[in-house]
């Protein structure tokens, strides 16, 4: 390090120069020049040797210091302040676009509609810091948006026309709106100040925006309530924006294979319904065996995926019979040994014909499945004899199911139908000996998934307590909820007494308080009976109703129609 004297000398030779060739242009005398050179040089040499030197040995002190590892600085601390926020800006928004990637991957990966509004919904509050999330989707022949669910509301469906309402403002503009708010702003309509009041919730602020299809048409609005820390800002309604952009399209992906599977449900539906009819005996079985299998399988906790896949192979587990003649699949009496023969050669069919249809990775399986629902655990069923681990585990539901339904419902001459209660019998004797899978027998006669069709049909007498509201689309608002209890029930709707002026057609949002669980539906009056004695009774059809509800409500009349449940 140089010391102080040698900075001094060399500042004063080069200011003394400076100053000398500065003073020549003047036309002075050389001594004078020269006497102004060595004062000036002097004064001007030392300060700048000083401050120049000064904050040379603490730069050089400083980078000594980093170079040592050492690096807790004194920083001015306005600056440090204005360090720090943009530290923490960025910090966000790495964080929150991190996020945002991560959230778009779940939405691509879901398929299924109800998830994914869901999952649209519950990320939509955790990412952008928000007490609340609602998802309004636009129905473009009502000309209404419709909210699926509000997160951790009680009420699950709210209506509001297009242009109304904060919601329906930006439906209709096609804008983005931020309300700090929400009561000082107009379109924070009766509606909404009606469900707030209703839930106990309190709106602040309000961040929405707009979805659109890939045509730019509006798909549905994107709505969170009241942000945690402050209020939502111009990042917020980037990162809402872009998550709005993601989810519309998931939604429409969702749809459209939503609206595939339900095209190809259809077509598979009228393929079994035409084999069965072939035969009046028949009729309905396949649908009936798929619906004890896809009860089993649920049971048995396989995936939704699993479960389609099962639902699809037992609709179709008979389709080869339409390669049977009818002089044999149709014949009043027993079969002889070559008919029979005949019979069995179905399941061979079956596999035929769902191996040439069906190509795609998820379904490679389900002809085997399909086909081998005749076989049996100790190699005794057909067409290849199967035995043990060789037999899909969904074979082995579906031979179960197919089992009981023709033992129960095949009413012929020289074969009567049984009673559940036999046919149960039959299955735990023929389990024990071997032939069906143990398990998937339990299953079927513990959880009694054999009265399935009569759970989902008939009404059970039982009084389970429920509020309800009539919903007043004209009046645009949600009178206040009334307790009730239903008279009977069945997984399609409740029927139970009023005073209430409820007239078929009209609308309920209905709260059913299960012991552990509170669930709203959307029902619909279908029909009002009045009796002679002043009472009048209503009868309400359930819409909308999502897996997990109708999940429960099975639950609950299974367990009711058990006596070893207490209620």
């Amino acid at each position: 390090m140089l010391s102080f004297k040698t900075k001094f000398i060399v500042s004063y030779v080069v200011t003394g120069l400076i100053v000398f060739l500065a003073t020549s242009r003047l036309g002075l005398n050389y001594f004078v020049q020269a006497a102004l050179a060595v004062v000036v040089s002097g004064v001007i040499g030392f300060f700048t040797t000083y401050r120049i030197s000064h904050s040379f040995d603490r730069f050089q002190k400083l980078m000594g210091k980093i170079s040592s590892g050492y690096l807790k600085l004194n920083v001015d601390i306005r600056s440090a302040q204005v360090i720090q926020d943009i530290s923490e800006s960025l910090d966000r928004i790495l964080t929150g676009f991190s996020s945002l990637i991560d959230i778009s991957r779940k939405l691509t990966k879901e398929t299924s509609l109800d998830k994914l509004l869901n999952l649209i919904i519950e990320q939509s509050a955790s990412l952008m810091d928000a007490e609340r999330a609602t998802l309004y989707l636009f129905n473009n022949d009502t000309q209404e948006l419709w909210s699926y669910i509000a997160q951790d509301l009680e009420i699950k469906e709210i209506r509001v026309p297009l242009g109304k309402g904060i919601a329906g403002y930006v439906a209709k503009t096609g804008k983005m709106l931020n309300v700090r708010d929400a009561y000082k702003d107009e379109r924070f309509d009766i509606m909404s100040d009606k469900i707030d009041k209703i839930t106990g919730f309190k709106t602040r602020d309000v961040l929405c925006a707009p979805m659109f299809d890939h045509r730019g048409g509006i798909l549905g609005v994107l709505q969170v309530l009241n942000k945690k820390n402050g209020h939502f800002r111009e990042y917020d309604e980037s990162l809402l924006g872009a998550l709005a952009a993601q989810a519309g399209v998931a939604i429409e992906n969702a749809k459209l294979y939503e609206s595939q599977e339900s095209l190809f449900m259809g077509f598979i539906k009228t393929m079994a319904s035409i084999i069965d009819a072939r035969d009046p005996v028949t009729r309905g079985h396949s649908e009936r065996v798929a619906k004890y299998s896809v009860a089993i399988g649920k049971a048995m906790d396989f995936s939704e995926k699993d479960l389609k896949v099962l639902e699809y192979a037992a609709i179709l587990h008979d389709v080869g019979k339409i390669s049977i003649p009818d002089a044999v699949l149709q014949k009043p009496g027993e079969f002889t040994k070559e008919e029979y023969e005949i019979v069995k050669r179905h399941t061979v069919y079956t596999k035929e014909i769902l191996t040439n249809i069906y190509s795609s990775s998820d379904l490679r399986e389900m002809p085997l499945m399909a086909a081998s629902h005749h076989e049996k655990l100790d190699g005794s069923g057909y067409p290849a004899g199967l035995t043990s681990d060789s037999i899909p585990i969904q074979s082995r539901i579906i031979a179960v199911a197919d089992v009981y339904d023709a033992i129960v419902s095949y009413d012929r001459p020289y074969k009567p139908a049984m009673s559940p209660e036999k046919a149960i019998a039959i299955l735990r004797q023929d389990s024990e000996k071997g032939k069906y899978d143990k398990e998937v027998v339990r299953v079927f006669v513990e959880k009694q998934l054999y009265r399935i069709e009569r759970r989902e049909y008939v009404r059970i007498s039982a009084e389970l307590s429920f509020e309800y509201t009539a919903i007043s689309h004209d009046e645009k608002k949600l009178e206040e909820f009334k307790q009730a209890q239903t008279k009977n029930i069945s997984a399609a709707g409740i029927l139970f007494e009023t005073k209430d002026n409820l007239q078929p057609g009209s609308y309920l949002q209905i709260r059913l308080n299960f012991q552990q669980y509170s669930f709203d539906i959307l029902g619909r009056v279908a029909r009002r009976i009045e009796s002679p004695d002043g009472k009048t009774e209503v009868g309400i059809v359930f819409l909308n109703l999502n897996p997990e509800l109708k999940k429960h409500i099975s639950s609950y009349l299974t367990d009711f129609e058990n006596p070893k449940v207490k209620h």
